[in-house]
C-alpha cells in the first residue's frame, strides 16, 4: 500500500506540473536570452571546468555538498538514536515527517527570501540554521522527542536554505550555454555528498555516539562559515546578488 500512494502521489505531480507550470521556464529562458550561445552538451568534465572559474559557482557547489552531507549525516542516524531510547515507530514516523515538512514546506519562502536577500546571503543563513540544529540534537537524549523534532526540522530549513539558494547562485554564476554540464556536476557532487554523509555517520555511531556525530556536524559546519561566509557576503555585495 504504501508503494500505490507513493506512485498515486508522483502521477498527481505530473499532473500538477502538466496542467500548472505555465509558462514553461524553458520557453521564459528562450524569450528572454538575448544572443546567448546555444546549449552545449558537455560532461562532468567540462561542467568542472565551468565551476572552477567562477568563484560565486565553487560557493554555491561547495554549499550544496555541505548542506547535503550534514543533513544526511545527522537524518538518518536520529531514527537509529531515538530507537536505543526505546521510541516506538510512530514517535520516529512523526520526527522525521517533521524533518521532511521542514525541507520542502518553507521552500517556497526560502526562495522568496533568496531573491529578495541576495542568494549568497541566504547560503550563509542557511549554514548558521544548520549549525543551530547541530547544536539542539547534540545535547538531546535519545528519549527527548521534543527536541529531536525541534532540531530535525532546523535540519530541514537549513538544508533547504543551502540547496535552494546555492542553486540559484549556481545558475547565476554559469554561462547559459554551460548550465546542463554544471548541473550535472552538481548533482553528482550533492549524491556524493550525501552518499558520505551516510556511511561517516553510521560508522561514527557503531564507534562513539550520536552526540558525537552532532558535534562532528556542528564542526564541519563551523569551519565552512567561517571560509564561506566573507566570499559569500562579498559576492552578494560585489555582483549585486541581492534584489530589492
Amino acid at each position: 500500500m504504501p508503494y500505490v500512494l507513493a506512485a498515486l502521489a508522483f502521477a498527481g505531480a505530473a499532473a500538477v506540473v502538466v496542467a500548472f507550470l505555465r509558462p514553461d521556464p524553458l520557453h521564459v529562458a528562450g524569450r528572454t536570452a538575448t544572443a546567448a550561445p546555444a546549449e552545449r552538451q558537455g560532461g562532468v568534465r567540462e561542467g568542472w571546468e565551468v565551476v572552477r572559474s567562477s568563484p560565486a559557482a565553487r560557493l554555491a557547489l561547495a554549499a550544496v555538498a555541505v548542506s547535503h552531507l550534514v543533513m544526511v549525516g545527522v537524518m538518518t542516524m536520529t531514527p537509529v538514536h531515538m530507537n536505543h531510547g526505546g521510541a516506538t515507530l510512530q514517535v520516529v514516523g512523526f520526527v522525521i515527517s517533521a524533518h521532511i515538512a521542514g525541507m520542502y514546506a518553507l521552500s517556497p519562502v526560502i526562495g522568496w527570501l533568496a531573491d529578495r536577500l541576495g542568494h549568497a546571503r541566504v547560503l550563509v543563513v542557511g549554514g548558521v540554521v544548520l549549525l543551530a540544529a547541530a547544536v539542539v540534537v547534540a545535547g538531546a537524549p535519545s528519549e527527548d522527542a521534543g527536541r529531536l523534532t525541534v532540531g530535525l526540522v532546523l535540519l530541514g530549513v537549513g538544508w533547504s536554505c543551502g540547496l535552494v539558494a546555492g542553486s540559484a547562485l549556481l545558475v547565476d554564476a554559469t554561462p547559459q550555454g554551460e548550465r546542463t554540464a554544471v548541473q550535472g556536476v552538481s548533482d553528482l557532487t550533492m549524491n556524493l555528498g550525501g552518499a558520505l554523509g551516510g556511511l561517516l555517520a553510521g560508522g561514527v555511531i557503531a564507534v562513539w555516539s550520536y552526540a558525537v556525530l552532532a558535534w562532528g556536524a556542528a564542526g564541519l559546519v563551523v569551519v565552512f562559515l567561517v571560509v564561506v561566509a566573507p566570499r559569500a557576503l562579498r559576492i552578494a555585495r560585489t555582483a549585486g546578488d541581492a534584489v530589492g
